[in-house]
């Protein structure tokens, strides 16, 4: 029987139970999810099949596209179970299924509106999951669609490159298919659709506002050559900012009223260059103009101008050539988008940090390892990775509860955060399993970095004696194909001190020095 039998045969099992569980145990899931969950609570939403009243939606609200993409039938019956009830944002879910990637594709082609796809890695070849991602991203150029990878044989997990490239959201083994850990993924995942469709939307609002207005005025200011009244009158009419430059970018010839309360009329007073008092970058502003003068025309750019007070701002910039007064020149539009902008930023932060700890998440881990490893080649410097774990946490919130783990958790982060360096690297990447990347930093000297943290993270408790950390280290090897073999090796070690009585610090059996350092 082939190991990909073996794994279904496991998922028809666990299917099974979640059928017997019925809607009353669902709902005793559903709580621990909002426990765990707390800004979701108020979102997430199970339907008790029982009650036709609550059962029903309102029909003008469409419900969320899911694709389940799978050549076993049965893990698509027992997703559509799990699910059934689901509303997430006052939407319910639609359940669409494809036998194959091939099938999957053709729905995918038809309909661009799904939200989030469960895709088996192996269907109906060894690897048809991971090559229908790339299909997604590059042939179908969906870059909203949310992908979550399922799997029951664990060999067939995504290298960390392909996850980075092809914006891969989850990965999950088929053997954890419990309805807790599928409705949490998918919750994340509609979470995440929804943020992308709100900022596409607004994107499209700014766009749309600035075709209507600004650059129609723009293009028409070519036909008003001969009449500078009238040309100002529609300038100054303008909703939006308007500035009028010389082809160099050394005078401002016109502001609107917008544009004066925005940048500040001593603009029009300055007879030397204005490319410093506008940009924050100066360069910036000379290459715009001279791609305009080249082009005719750029539109949506984003840049940094500097306010009336001197404060530089967010700007969505749009410029067309011109002639003013006779005289070539550059007509300038913007909108401020500050507030747009620090939006952004913060579901940047938001998606590369762990909420409990304040510290860097996996993906983050990742994002900052391939360029630390492409640093370390680049320049032949030695970079170590520590994993770490708290010992018997656990029985720590068995025995004191959730919130004084979580408690534990934090006080580690602060003393790893007070301990390291601002090069380094700190990651929480499991419920009590931390990851940090050290640049610059020998076999050696790591192992002096975790015998130090070691005795640092010794947190003191209430009852018994104070909790203690394991340590893994490995480094960097010139055959490694990326920062994945380096942490492999130092998790090996990590479990390895685990084995070996825990509080200790392991190095990777295969690290380059180990011989000389002592255990």
């Amino acid at each position: 029987m082939g190991r990909k039998q073996l794994n279904h045969i496991k998922c028809r099992e666990n299917c099974s139970l979640v059928a017997k569980a019925g809607f009353r145990h669902r709902r005793v899931i559903i709580q621990g999810i909002q426990s765990a969950m707390v800004q979701d609570s108020d979102e997430i939403l199970f339907v008790e099949e029982e009650d036709p009243v609550a059962g029903s939606l309102p029909s003008d609200v469409s419900p969320w596209k899911v694709l389940v993409a799978d050549d076993d039938p049965e893990v698509f019956t027992v997703t559509r179970l799990v699910l059934s009830g689901f509303v997430f944002a006052g939407r319910g879910v639609s359940l669409l299924y494809a036998g194959s990637a091939a099938e999957a594709t053709e729905i995918l082609r038809q309909q661009s509106d799904i939200a989030v796809a469960l895709l088996d890695v192996v269907m109906e070849t060894e690897d048809a999951g991971l090559k229908l991602v790339k299909v997604i991203r590059d042939d179908l150029g969906n870059s909203h669609l949310r992908i979550v990878l399922r799997t029951g044989q664990p060999g067939q997990a995504p290298e960390h490159d392909v996850v980075m490239r092809y914006d891969i959201n989850d990965y999950r083994s088929k053997t954890e298919l419990t309805d807790t850990k599928l409705i949490t993924t998918l919750v994340s995942s509609l979470r995440s659709y929804q943020q992308i469709e709100a900022l596409e939307r607004s994107r499209a609002e700014l766009r749309e506002a600035r075709d209507t207005l600004e650059i129609r005025v723009a293009e028409r200011t070519r036909d008003l050559r001969e009449s500078e009244a009238r040309l100002r009158s529609i300038l100054d009419a303008s909703v939006f900012p308007i500035l009028v430059l010389s082809e160099e970018g050394d005078r401002v010839r016109f502001l609107n009223d917008h544009a004066g309360e925005a940048l500040g009329w001593a603009l029009l007073e300055n007879t030397t260059s204005t490319l410093p008092d506008l940009w924050e970058n100066p360069v910036d502003g000379a290459r715009l103009l001279a791609r305009t003068v080249q082009r005719g025309r750029v539109l949506d750019c984003e840049f940094r101008l500097r306010g009336a007070g001197g404060e530089p701002f967010w700007a969505l910039v749009s410029t067309i050539a011109m002639s003013y007064d006779g005289q070539p020149a550059v007509l300038l539009s913007f909108n401020d988008i500050t507030v747009h902008k620090q939006r952004e930023e913060a579901w940047q932060r938001l998606a590369l940090t762990d909420p409990l700890t304040g510290l860097g998440n996996r993906r983050l881990l990742f994002d900052r390892g391939i360029l630390e490893v492409a640093r370390a080649r680049r320049g032949c410097w030695p970079l170590s990775g520590l994993m770490i774990d708290l010992d018997h946490f656990k029985r720590i919130n068995d025995t004191q509860g959730h919130a004084a783990g979580d408690a534990i958790l934090r006080t580690l982060a602060d003393t790893l955060r007070e301990s390291l360096r601002e090069i380094d690297v700190i990651a929480r990447v499991g419920g009590e399993e931390f990851a940090i990347l050290l640049p610059d930093t020998s076999l050696t000297a790591a192992h002096e970095v975790g015998e130090r943290l070691r005795l640092s993270c010794q947190i003191p408790q209430p009852v018994g004696g104070p909790v203690t950390i394991s340590v893994g280290i490995s480094t960097l090897h010139p055959e490694d194909r990326g920062l994945g073999d380096m942490l492999s090796r130092a998790d090996d070690a990590l479990y390895r001190a685990k084995r070996n009585g825990r509080d200790r610090v392991e190095i990777a059996d295969d690290s380059e020095d180990n011989q000389d350092v002592s255990p």
